[in-house]
């Protein structure tokens, strides 16, 4: 919003750095008009709309190897008086405000590009099912039905219609046209549609001044030239000759990576939670940068190396036009700390700190990118730069995270 409204460029780590509204303000006196990149506006459209750096690399690999693993399920349970039509409306209205579901992704000479097809093909499928068990199998299908890019609406749901005035909804993005944020305003849209369309409301939805294609043109407008030299070299001196992780696995590692893999919950209670907090407070820190260095000390620990790389997501909405729209903006950051020398975990704090606060600052260069600049050989059983992934789920409003009431119906996650 400051770079928005007073056309100044301010770096997270000045609000690391003036951690009060006055001190930031003073530092914002001093500072003269500019900002890094322009912003986002609509422009007119080539007859090929261009992909976005993150939607290119998933069409790569969907043309691959096909991409079940980038499949967004949301399955919620839903129980009362559900007007179906009104579920159906909703969706539909969902698909028509935000292009990016809607967007054909084709190819002409290798180089893709995206189509922007109308949402009057769109429509809610719709199952009857008695059995606990085969609900769950049919849901397991539906979830990994392969998506057609070139084809399909990028976000599909089934009805699933059970006894008792019980439902079960399950809905599946690719993840080329969303992300973990886009899950809060599907969210948020999707109540307020529903409860405005069952009452005759207008719904209260702000209108969309841009859609994705608006930021993909954009991107590749302006995130070129000597803005992104200059972030690449800082990942080039960076990550140089980071080591890859070698952790003691019970089992060999194959010699192309899988993706199997299974989930374990362990929940941290009160107190614990309470006194990570006040560390945080007392150090200057989040709490993502407290956790980050500690599971750093963990994987040293059982690797016995010094130079630890992990990846983490970061939500990339650095303008304030993008926060209401459903896409695939999300990116990757590799953040590498050297343990060596056995420094006091103060001290490995404070690293893991500057790190990810330059991290932050050079978040916009797409991650595809990086790697082709920093890795000369790839290896196809690990992932490039870091094989540990940690990430601090805070993006919000969730259906699963709480139950939630819509007039006459009860929603919660379906497990």
């Amino acid at each position: 919003m400051i770079r928005k409204d007073l056309r100044i460029e301010v770096s997270i780590r000045e609000v690391f750095e003036h951690t009060t509204i006055s001190e930031l303000g003073t530092q914002i006196s001093k500072q003269s008009e500019g900002v890094l990149l322009p912003s986002i506006t609509v422009e007119e459209r080539p007859a090929r709309i261009p992909l976005s750096f993150s939607q290119e690399r998933l069409w790569f690999l969907d043309a691959l190897q096909g991409s079940t693993e980038y499949h967004i399920p949301i399955v919620l349970s839903l129980e009362g008086t559900l007007e179906v039509s009104i579920l159906e409306q909703t969706l539909y209205e969902i698909v028509s405000r935000h292009e990016v579901l809607r967007s054909m992704l084709l190819s002409e000479d290798g180089i893709g590009f995206q189509e922007i097809i109308s949402a009057e093909d769109w429509s809610l499928d719709k199952a009857i099912v008695s059995d606990e068990l085969l609900l769950e199998n049919n849901i397991a299908d539906y979830v990994n039905i392969p998506f057609d890019l070139s084809k399909d609406y990028k976000l599909r749901a089934c009805l699933y219609t059970l006894e008792n005035e019980k439902y079960v909804l399950a809905c599946v993005f690719h993840h080329i046209a969303s992300d973990g944020w886009s899950e809060g305003i599907l969210t948020h849209e999707f109540m307020e549609l529903y409860s405005a369309f069952q009452s005759n409301k207008t719904p209260d939805l702000p209108e969309l001044s841009l859609q994705y294609a608006d930021y993909a043109i954009w991107q590749r407008k302006y995130l070129e030239g000597e803005v992104l030299e200059n972030q690449l070299s800082y990942w080039e001196a960076k990550l140089s000759g980071v080591t890859t992780l070698s952790l003691p696995t019970d089992y060999v590692r194959p010699s192309v990576q899988s993706n199997e893999g299974a989930d374990v919950s362990l929940e941290l209670d009160h107190n614990l939670r309470n006194s990570l907090n006040s560390i945080c407070k007392e150090e200057g820190v989040t709490l993502f940068m407290l956790l980050l260095s500690a599971f750093k000390v963990l994987l040293s620990r059982y690797s016995g190396q010094d130079d630890i790389c992990v990846g983490t997501p970061i939500a990339n909405r650095t303008q304030s036009e993008l926060e209401g729209m459903i896409g695939f903006f999300v990116n990757m950051l590799a953040l590498r700390t050297d343990l060596s020398g056995d420094p006091s975990f103060k001290e490995l704090l404070s690293k893991v700190k500057q790190t990810t606060l330059e991290g932050y600052d050079h978040q916009l260069t797409p991650f595809e990118k990086v790697v082709d600049r920093v890795i000369t050989t790839r290896d196809m059983n690990v992932t490039p730069l870091f094989q540990v992934l940690f990430s601090l789920q805070n993006e919000g409003d969730n259906f699963e995270e709480k139950d939630r009431g819509l007039n006459d119906i009860t929603i919660s996650g379906y497990e």
